[in-house]
């Protein structure tokens, strides 16, 4: 398990798709992702067999659960995605499906815990992530967390009528460890947990 000040990362599992399916669909949750259609359950059952079989080292991806660190509700899933050893880089992922738990700083707090693992685990060099030019709540945390704006698709995403930029953050693991150095932590387990 890998903590933060507000949440637990832990292996994601099939029994967690009832939770998973319970906010997916949410039209508020998925206009922020870069592909906003619906899934059906089966869709779902198939990414999620297919996610907790899959290792950073042979499938080049790894996907928590998030949790909240306290009550240990389920709060949604992250990622790193297209991870690249011989280059080291990855390109990460968030969703808080729960959208009464969103400005809450899950969010920062979970994409910090992540950059932690990305760099102090996987000895990553790079971070990046792609997100809607309007999801301005996701570019405030991704900022907090340390992610600078680097570049920017223009009209890649065709949502609610029109086209829309993708911006692209990044952040090196430099930057990451001038906060976090070797041997530091973002959070630790809660007392019932250590």
């Amino acid at each position: 398990m890998f903590y933060g000040e507000k949440v637990k990362l832990r292996p994601l599992e099939e029994s967690d798709l009832d939770n998973i399916l319970k906010h997916w669909n949410d039209w508020e949750i998925r206009r922020t992702l870069l592909l906003p259609i619906p899934m059906s359950r089966v869709m779902e059952q198939e990414w999620l067999h297919n996610a907790v079989r899959s290792s950073p080292f042979k499938d080049g991806r790894v996907i928590f659960a998030i949790e909240d660190k306290n009550t240990h509700e389920f709060l949604g899933t992250t990622s790193l995605e297209s991870i690249r050893f011989h280059n080291g880089t990855a390109e990460f992922g968030i969703a808080i499906m729960n959208k009464a738990r969103l400005g809450m700083g899950y969010g920062t707090d979970t994409t910090t815990v992540m950059l932690w693992y990305g760099f102090h685990i996987l000895n990553l060099h790079s971070i990046y992530l792609r997100v809607m030019e309007y999801n301005k709540r996701g570019i405030r945390a991704y900022e907090k967390a340390g992610f600078k704006q680097v570049g920017r698709m223009r009209e890649q995403v065709f949502n609610e009528g029109k086209w829309h930029d993708v911006i692209i953050m990044d952040i090196l693991q430099a930057e990451f460890l001038e906060k976090f150095p070797p041997g530091t932590f973002v959070g630790e387990p809660p007392n019932n947990q250590k």
